[in-house]
């Protein structure tokens, strides 16, 4: 399955805006349209290529302006949300357990 994103740059759940490009089983191209973030609401288009959907989307919904983009690999993107590596969360579990046994 193909997928592009495109994502509204906020990190709030009340503001946030997500739009999916995905290939269907079936060859054609499903546009979703998704509110507040993975359990958010959310609405789903169908269009009979790649081409037509993206040209939707961007004349319809994206807004460069507005800080719209589209996401070219997503783990990056969840990493730079969280803001620390996976060192730092070592770090902060070996002091949860250092206070484990303290008390």
């Amino acid at each position: 399955m193909n997928e592009r994103q495109w994502w509204n740059g906020r990190w709030s759940r009340l503001v946030r805006r997500d739009v999916f490009v995905r290939n269907a089983a079936d060859g054609r191209w499903q546009v979703e349209l998704r509110r507040g973030g993975p359990e958010g609401r959310l609405r789903v288009r169908s269009f009979g290529s790649e081409q037509d959907a993206v040209g939707w989307i961007e004349s319809a919904v994206v807004d460069p302006e507005a800080g719209w983009r589209e996401i070219r690999d997503a783990t990056i993107l969840s990493v730079r949300k969280r803001g620390a590596s996976r060192s730092d969360a070592k770090r902060r579990g070996k002091v949860a357990q250092d206070l484990d046994r303290a008390g």
